[in-house]
């Protein structure tokens, strides 16, 4: 039998290795919230040969569903050092989605349609632009998952697919428990599709249906473990239907506004083109893009703590209604390959875009972080950081760049992320609270119109007994502070790093 060129191993490996070209420049990937993520990985790799970080961290160990690039990092950090490590986890990632994602689409077609491509993109969405890595990988293992159990079910290896989702699930729930919510949310649409369509609204149906959701509770165990010691944060602005749609629209955030949003809009049109009935939609993901839609209308914005809950599935949920199109038959060979072209085109596209997005953003961290050349080792380091202003399209790539200073000159630095409960590391009482925590560290300039504190502010505000180093980032030279405590150590168009006169 004839396999066409879209639908073969080669040309679809040939696609995940060029979609990984934008990761390969960056020394540091440009992702919002990235370097805080690594600082938190250069502490939990061991602060005993690092008397400050000893000194300013500690580290709470918890069953938190919130580890996966963690655990990825902690095991190859010894070999290959944090950042080099980081990077091949993000690379690991990327595949990792792309693999699962073609599984999920041959097992549900039976081959890869033409149009499978148009999804592939979606691996570079606007939750991983933002840092979103551990989630992101728990998608990814969620599809990859729910591939191999789509597979096994065809197979009729019932132990198989059932152990799958048993312990498939805690696998994701332990890279992010939202990824695990995702991935129920596959299983039970695929469950509804199932059991229905074999024996429609019965009471065996719906009993079968039920044991399959139990498969899924394994990680409830470490849910009630976890959530026990924590407030369980905050939950709100349900039913925001403006916001709904602009998470679709930005699907593809990066930097190319008009590129980025009609890229989005370009896979709600096809998708559409599915539901009319121009391309044919499969009955089996058509089900769970049901399911994926009604949990992405009811969840809020802030879930149990877990902010931008509803942002992180909206590209989910495009990349499952394009992994449900397919050519109807009567369209044709020609138009398949047509389509299939289209849809080459489109990932060249946005990969090309990507990747000069991603040089661009890296030379600019870089000149931020030539910074660290100037701040001794083993530093106290308040950070204050001005992000654009207005927030622009492609967003701030340097709200927990500070981090890097953890990373690379093992110094303290008030950019870890405060989410307790929600990570194993944790600031230490010897630095005063209001300088702890990355939320401490983002300031506004005198005409910007954001909600952060105004940059004097947080100057006159610094504990300076408990530091040694103040670094500015996006503070230009025309607003930096002239202050008796602070001497001017390096500057430079976009950052500059000063010594506490009084040390």
């Amino acid at each position: 039998m004839h396999v066409p060129w879209w639908s073969r191993r080669d040309y679809n490996a040939l696609l995940i290795l060029l979609m990984v070209l934008p990761l390969l420049w960056p020394a540091v990937i440009p992702l919002e919230d990235l370097p805080g993520h690594m600082g938190r990985f250069r502490i939990q790799a061991g602060v005993s040969d690092a008397p400050t970080l000893a000194e300013t961290f500690s580290i709470h160990w918890m069953p938190v569903g919130n580890l996966g690039i963690d655990l990825i990092v902690l095991a190859l950090q010894p070999v290959l050092g944090i950042e080099l490590a980081t990077k091949l986890a993000i690379i690991l990632l990327i595949i990792t989605l792309l693999v699962g994602l073609l599984i999920v689409i041959k097992e549900a077609h039976g081959e890869i349609p033409a149009t499978a491509a148009f999804a592939l993109p979606l691996a570079y969405a606007y939750p991983f632009q933002f840092g979103f890595v551990n989630f992101w990988l728990a998608s990814g293992l969620a599809l990859l998952i729910f591939g191999l159990v789509l597979r096994y079910q065809r197979l009729e290896r019932s132990r198989a697919w059932r152990l799958l989702i048993l312990f498939g699930s805690l696998a994701i729930y332990f890279a992010h428990i939202f990824g695990w919510v995702f991935f129920a949310l596959m299983v039970g649409g695929n469950s509804l599709y199932r059991h229905f369509k074999h024996y429609g609204l019965t009471r065996t149906a719906i009993r079968d249906i039920i044991l399959e959701g139990l498969l899924l509770c394994l990680p409830l165990v470490f849910i009630a473990l976890w959530r026990s010691t924590d407030s369980g944060g905050e939950t709100s602005s349900y039913f925001d239907i403006f916001h709904k749609w602009g998470w679709i629209e930005s699907s593809l955030r990066d930097r190319w506004v008009q590129l980025d949003g009609q890229s989005a809009l370009g896979c709600v049109a096809l998708i559409i083109l599915g539901l009319v009935g121009a391309l044919r939609m499969n009955p089996r993901l058509l089900t769970i893009l049901a399911v994926l839609t009604a949990f992405y209308l009811f969840i809020p914005f802030a879930f149990h703590g877990l902010i931008y809950a509803d942002m992180r599935i909206a590209p989910l949920l495009l990349a499952i209604g394009i992994a449900a199109l397919a050519p109807r038959a009567i369209m044709g060979k020609r138009v398949a390959a047509m389509l299939a072209i289209a849809a080459l085109v489109f990932v060249c596209v946005r990969t090309a875009a990507m990747t000069y997005s991603y040089v661009l953003a890296s030379d600019d961290q870089e000149n931020y972080l030539l910074a660290l050349d100037h701040i001794p080792k083993g530093s106290r380091v308040v950070a204050l950081v001005a992000p654009d202003c207005p927030r622009g399209w492609s967003g701030s790539r340097i709200t927990s760049l500070a981090s890097m200073a953890i990373v690379r000159r093992d110094a303290f630095v008030n950019a870890q992320f405060e989410m307790p409960g929600a990570q194993l590391v944790a600031v230490s009482p010897s630095i005063p609270r209001e300088f702890a925590y990355g939320t401490s560290s983002l300031v506004r300039l005198p005409d910007c119109d954001r909600p952060e504190p105004k940059l004097a502010e947080r100057i006159d505000q610094i504990p300076y007994d408990a530091f040694d180093h103040v670094w500015l980032l996006g503070v230009g030279p025309n607003d930096r502070p002239s202050v008796p405590q602070l001497r001017l150590v390096w500057s430079n168009n976009q950052s500059a790093v000063y010594a506490i006169a009084s040390k």
